[in-house]
């Protein structure tokens, strides 16, 4: 333990024990407080007393009560040795400490403290360097891009390791990348690509065609089983036509393995390492169960980012901390614009239809349907960020609010399904916002006679099928990507999916089917026609029961510039910078 650690549980036990500033306590009883000898204990009362945090007065002769005299009160104390580990940058120390049993009044001061630490940061001033730090109130899973599945992760993965191509939703197209050109076939099912000569991975080796191929037979193992296999089932083949020049083979034509290749899950990896090693505009520096650390890649093939430095911190999850980007508050500061998001994709329900249980009746699904009554949960939990659900899409949720429900309907439907009490199982992430939820709907259920037992369980057990195998039922969310398109063909194909994992049967099959036209599928408006086929049958079926997109409002300071965000909710790291103060 370090020097203010021994403090701090020094000061615990002053709390613990109602102890006044002034504590008698002998040499013996401190080394069983802070779990170590009398000679060392003396050893750090005396380097206490020379930080100046308290006076020791020894007793005379062994086994005799010394007096410790602390020189600020409790909260002062621990004011000061919060600010001092936040400046020596021993933010593992922070946080440990704000999970200690410390009054809330404290703890407060301390989230507040804690607050500024967040966000940008200039170190220098010689060799200034802008650093981004953004806490997270949960621990990151995977960022391997052939696994990776949850929005906050496939961003920064985003920021590793890059593509083939980059697809633009506003104009529609693909724009070269890592590839600097490609070839179509006459039949559609040749696709060539060009590399880039001179691109760099961050571990100082040159990609080359073979690492695109090696990245491609990964997720193609049915031993890795990468929850985006299903993307390689068009392919037959992959060969390396030259060191920059890579050729795909098509079972049949179609234009979505262009979405495919400029997908995350295709990002692409050297052939003889994989451990978070990319060609991105940052490399990874550091990874640790409460923080990662990203560079700047000086190497990057396009335009350096602007920024040299960000750290993603996990934080406790009572934290009081909700920024992402914006600078230290300052009242000088002038307000930026606000950048608006609406959640493109909702948080909904579904059934495990792999499991014999009552959730195959359709009257039971109805009587879920009609007790989730979104509006009158957003009013009733004040959840005023959120819009009621009809659709993945925000736009047709507005021109379509949800149909009025009622708990008469709720328990007409339920009565009709022949229910005998048994306890059905909800699963949801344990995380607060899904925790209320899913205890409204429980509160709701028991109102109509209907047992739901829940099931929270960690992100980090996410690709964890057995975790989930026996729920009757799931409260989930779906973010989309910029790739609309691919991302609603991902909700239904990808293994990560709930609606993949849970709709089997004919159900399943039905909508399987109409996935596969869409994926076909290259006219936009016969696209849309599909995607609108596929949610009003899952609607009329309630097999996908939507609840509500998540509305963010974020107000950037006027020297932030160059912020765009993605609706994942982030903005692009390599684009974002400060502009510096002129006096």
């Amino acid at each position: 333990m370090k020097l203010l650690e021994y403090y701090v549980s020094l000061r615990l036990h002053q709390k613990e024990n109602d102890y006044t500033d002034t504590m008698k306590i002998t040499v013996q009883e401190l080394a069983d407080v802070l779990c170590c000898t009398e000679r060392n204990i003396k050893i750090l009362l005396k380097r206490m007393t020379a930080e100046n945090w308290l006076t020791w007065k020894p007793g005379r002769g062994r086994g005799n009560t010394s007096t410790l005299t602390f020189h600020h009160d409790i909260r002062t104390g621990i004011l000061e040795i919060f600010h001092q580990m936040l400046e020596k940058e021993d933010l593992n120390a922070a946080i440990n400490l704000l999970k200690e049993n410390l009054s809330e009044d404290i703890k407060e001061e301390l989230h507040h403290t804690l607050n500024t630490y967040f966000g940008y940061q200039e170190k220098g001033p010689e060799t200034a360097k802008d650093v981004l730090k953004i806490p997270m109130t949960r621990k990151l899973s995977t960022l391997d891009p052939a696994f990776v599945s949850v929005s906050s992760e496939s961003h920064f993965a985003r920021q590793i390791y890059d593509t083939l191509l980059q697809y633009d939703e506003n104009e529609k197209r693909f724009d070269a990348h890592l590839a600097h050109d490609y070839d179509v076939s006459a039949d559609g099912r040749t696709i060539t690509f060009y590399l880039r000569k001179g691109v760099m991975f961050h571990n100082g080796k040159h990609m080359t065609s073979k690492d695109v191929r090696y990245t491609f037979q990964r997720l193609k193992d049915q031993n890795a089983n990468s929850p985006c296999q299903w993307q390689t089932a068009l392919v037959s083949d992959v060969r390396c036509m030259g060191p920059y020049t890579i050729q795909f083979f098509l079972k049949r034509k179609t234009r979505m393995f262009l979405h495919f290749v400029s997908s995350i899950s295709m990002a692409v990896q050297p052939e003889d390492e994989t451990e978070l090693i990319g060609t991105g505009p940052f490399s990874v520096t550091e990874y640790r169960e409460d923080v990662l650390v990203l560079e700047a890649n000086t190497h990057y093939f396009k335009e350096r980012a602007w920024l040299d430095r960000i750290e993603i911190w996990q934080i406790p999850q009572n934290s009081k901390v909700d920024l992402h980007y914006e600078l230290p508050s300052s009242a000088n500061e002038q307000a930026g614009e606000a950048v608006d998001l609406l959640q493109v994709g909702c948080n909904y329900i579904t059934f495990n239809l792999n499991k014999d249980s009552i959730v195959h009746n359709w009257h039971f699904r109805d009587a879920i349907y009609q007790l989730f009554d979104i509006q009158l949960m957003i009013k009733e939990l004040k959840k005023d960020k959120l819009l009621a659900a009809t659709s993945l899409f925000p736009e047709k949720s507005i021109e379509n609010p949800p149909a009025e429900k009622t708990l008469q309907q709720a328990a007409e439907s339920l009565q009709a399904t022949g229910y005998n009490g048994e306890i059905l199982k909800v699963s949801f992430f344990d995380m607060k916002y899904s925790k209320e939820d899913a205890m409204w709907l429980k509160k709701r259920a028991e109102s109509i006679g209907l047992n739901l037992m829940l099931h929270p369980f960690p992100l980090t057990e996410y690709y964890n099928e057995e975790v989930t195998a026996d729920s009757d039922m799931i409260i989930m969310g779906e973010m989309f990507e910029n790739n609309i398109v691919l991302a609603f063909i991902n909700f239904f194909k990808h293994k990560a999916s709930f609606v993949n994992r849970f709709l089997a049967g004919k159900e399943g099959e039905h909508v399987q089917r109409i996935v596969g036209l869409l994926m076909d599928e290259e006219d936009e408006e016969k696209q849309k026609k599909y995607m609108d086929e596929i949610e009003h049958d899952l609607h009329e079926r309630r097999l996908v029961l939507n609840s509500y997109h998540t509305y963010r409002k974020k107000n950037f300071p006027a020297s932030l510039k160059n912020v765009s965000m993605n609706t994942f909710g982030w903005a692009d790291f390599r684009k974002i910078w400060i502009k510096p103060a002129v006096k």
